[in-house]
């Protein structure tokens, strides 16, 4: 026999435990998903986590102990706890009968107990000689200090902003994928979707605190409280994640504000260190993760595609000779030194541009003088983009792709570029499993690592990329063809020879996918998350 947790009608259960904790002893069987609304195990908690795990229910579901068969008791769908506690934590059972006092003393002095229980913990501690080490503890725990936040915060939701719409849905799908990844890991999760509601509708949560509070390029963390000094965010507690994907120079705007426990989750090292130099922001490396779309096999109609957009040189061109002469001059010579060392980052490049004219300046300065030119970075992505396409393209090789973009672009001559209607995310999926390989171009990002490698790779497509310097000692070219945007003669030659061996084609889009599936889904992720918050 076993107990197991059951729904019941007995409201009284919660005093009951609270007043005596022996009435949980022996091994408990608790419902998974009764475990995960309740907030999951308290990690923080050095002893006495299934107690406290209980209370937490009880609190909030009136809930019973009931004596079942082991075998009936459908151990898949239900958590088994029992009394062994870590010899590193033994003795320490004592700080959180503190930490549930604090928590529910309100719910004791209704009751009329809370001095006889402020008494008994007491009592022990004056047996076990720590008497004057508990009043210090109790009186943190009551009084609701520091300590108190940082273990009740691991217990409580993950907050996730959501409903950019921003480039098909993308950031939307990466809030969703990762909630609902946390959420297979027992997470409680809580979204706020900026789509459906206004953002300043932010301010129900002020007061509150949370496990974590996640963005996905999300312009919340800068909303301003109505004195136009302090941030909502700072009333917001917990530690706060705000994903930005792209060259942190777009988000100037959004990363001037400064108050604790701020991090920023990126895809590419050198924007780590540009958010640490330039934003004195913490920045981590946190690529996005690939999906999967489950479908059964599914016959390879194409031999290579390209899901992205043309792009727009001559749109970042027109922007250039539209400046003021000083500023044109600038953006001129950046886009210059862009196209001449494509293996440069942004930052590395336009500061080259200004040793050529023998500017000097600050951080500070930098960084304002790149933000007013930083649509050049646009320009050398489309400029690579075409002539990686065009290369492929006059070399014989048939390149499908998709959506509007491609309708009127120049690229349209080569009887070779094969034109489709646009897709979704999750239609681009559906494509990358059709592909016996697929392309990325990527968007300046010299040293990261994109959703859509992963994505291409998970489908079993062999991914074709330029290279970066998130690739070594993770992938090599027997898991995909890696080219040099300085050496684009060499790409024909290495499409063509693993397209005419489809063994070859095979052996690496099963390396690629398995090294992928292995480090690069939002399961990983939310694991790997879940380590960032416990590390803190």
């Amino acid at each position: 026999m076993i107990k197991t947790v059951k729904k019941s009608q007995n409201s009284n259960w919660f005093m009951d435990l609270l007043l005596d904790e022996t009435i949980c002893a022996g091994t408990v069987a608790v419902p998974r998903e009764m475990v995960r609304l309740a907030g999951g195990v308290n990690k923080r908690l050095g002893a006495k986590q299934k107690y406290e795990l209980l209370l937490r229910i009880a609190a909030e579901t009136p809930v019973e102990l009931e004596e079942r068969d082991e075998d009936a008791c459908g151990q898949e769908n239900r958590i088994v706890f029992d009394d062994v506690e870590k010899p590193e934590n033994t003795g320490l059972g004592w700080r959180t009968d503190c930490y549930v006092l604090g928590k529910y003393s309100a719910q004791l002095q209704e009751a009329g107990y809370f001095n006889a229980a402020i008494e008994a913990v007491l009592a022990e501690a004056q047996m076990e000689g720590r008497y004057e080490e508990t009043v210090s503890y109790l009186e943190g725990m009551i009084g609701h200090k520091e300590e108190y936040y940082r273990i009740d915060e691991a217990a409580q939701p993950i907050l996730i902003y959501k409903g950019d719409p921003v480039c098909y849905n993308i950031l939307t799908i990466f809030a969703e994928q990762l909630g609902a990844a946390l959420e297979r890991r027992g997470e409680r999760v809580l979204y706020f979707d900026q789509e459906e509601h206004d953002p300043r509708e932010i301010i129900q949560f002020k007061g509150r605190h949370f496990k974590a509070v996640i963005g996905v390029q999300s312009c919340a963390f800068s909303i301003k409280m109505e004195d136009e000094v302090h941030y909502l965010h700072e009333y917001i507690y917990g530690p706060k994640y705000n994903f930005f994907l792209d060259h942190p120079i777009w988000g100037k705007p959004h990363f001037e504000h400064h108050y604790p426990d701020f991090h920023v989750l990126v895809l590419d090292q050198t924007y780590a260190d540009f958010f640490r130099r330039f934003y004195k922001q913490d920045a981590i490396l946190f690529p996005p993760a690939g999906m999967e779309t489950g479908e059964d096999f599914i016959e390879r109609i194409y031999d290579l595609t390209f899901v992205g957009t043309y792009g727009g040189y001559e749109m970042q061109l027109q922007w250039i000779r539209e400046q003021e002469r000083p500023l044109r001059f600038l953006a001129n010579r950046f886009l210059l030194v862009m196209r001449k060392y494509p293996n440069l980052t942004a930052e590395a490049a336009f500061s080259r541009t200004l040793e050529h004219y023998g500017i000097e300046l600050t951080d500070e300065e930098f960084v304002e003088k790149m933000y007013a030119v930083r649509r050049v970075i646009y320009g050398a992505m489309h400029y690579y983009r075409h002539r990686v396409i065009e290369t492929i393209l006059q070399a014989g090789i048939r390149l499908d792709v998709f959506g509007d973009s491609w309708t009127h672009c120049p690229l349209r001559k080569y009887p070779n570029l094969i034109c489709h209607p646009g897709v979704t995310v999750e239609e681009g999926l559906h494509v990358w499993r059709q592909s016996r390989m697929s392309l990325n171009v990527m968007s300046w990002h010299k040293s990261g690592f994109t959703e859509r490698m992963a994505g291409i790779m998970m489908a079993g497509a062999v991914l074709v990329t330029d290279n970066t310097g998130y690739l070594p000692g993770r992938y090599d070219e027997n898991d995909m063809i890696i080219f040099d945007l300085e050496y684009l003669e060499e790409l024909p030659g290495k499409i063509k020879n693993v397209l005419g061996d489809e063994e070859k084609r095979c052996r690496m889009a099963e390396s690629g996918r398995e090294k992928t599936r292995r480090e690069h889904t939002w399961d990983k992720r939310a694991e790997q998350f879940l380590e960032l918050l416990d590390n803190r």
